[in-house]
Order: C-alpha cells, then sequence, then structure tokens
C-alpha cells in the first residue's frame, strides 16, 4: 500500500477512538473547519455543532465498529467508503450503516471534509 492509504487508515481508526471516548480536543485537530456531516438522523450539521452535541453527551456510542471497503484518491482528495454497526448505549440496539468519509489535504494534515450516514433498515 502507499503511504497515504495507511495514513488514511489510522486517522479512520484514530476518529473512531476519538469519536467513542468523546476526545473532542481530537475530533478538532481531525475535523476540517468546513466539515459537514449528513448524519443518520436526517440531519446537516457543520464541525461546531457536532463537537457541541458530542460534548453535551447528544451524541454518544458506547460501540462504533467501522469496516472501510474502499480507500480512493483524487488529488487532494481521498474518499473511505465502507459499512459500520454503532450502539449508543449497551441496552440500545445495534445499527448497522453505510458512510462516505471525504479527507481533505489541508496544509501538512488530511482533515475530514465531508461525512455522509445512513442507517441500513432491517
Amino acid at each position: 500500500m502507499s503511504e497515504w492509504h495507511d495514513e488514511i487508515e489510522a486517522l479512520e481508526r484514530e476518529s473512531v477512538r476519538a469519536f467513542l471516548s468523546a476526545d473532542v480536543a481530537s475530533l478538532d485537530r481531525l475535523f476540517s473547519d468546513s466539515l459537514l456531516v449528513n448524519s443518520p438522523i436526517n440531519r446537516v450539521h457543520d464541525k461546531q455543532t457536532v463537537l457541541e452535541l458530542l460534548q453535551k453527551g447528544l451524541i454518544a456510542h458506547c460501540r462504533l465498529e467501522s469496516s472501510p471497503e474502499l480507500i480512493a484518491r483524487d488529488g487532494d482528495i481521498i474518499v473511505v467508503m465502507g459499512s459500520d454497526t454503532v450502539q449508543d448505549t449497551p441496552e440500545a440496539p445495534t445499527l448497522r450503516r453505510r458512510f462516505t468519509n471525504v479527507w481533505r489535504r489541508e496544509g501538512d494534515a488530511w482533515r475530514l471534509f465531508a461525512r455522509h450516514a445512513n442507517i441500513i433498515p432491517n
């Protein structure tokens, strides 16, 4: 694999870890200031909203397992597509989702620029 591919795989793992632990400082560094998220609750959130919802505990997961299926690069843009499973609390049902993450090169770092996730109906 190429160096950029390995770096994106590591950033994807780091973002899952940071999200699970509500590590807002790490997510602030990983997210582009221009981040837009088309969330599975049918709302579009910007970076500040996502971080605020996470800090307040309104977005929280006790489990998140991500399985990227495709990582493709076109210049300063990298697209990651795949599936994940998420559980909000130990008592909550496990949800299966499809996702697309778009990473953009900003200066000397890759930052998450856009994300879309939708729940797969049972």
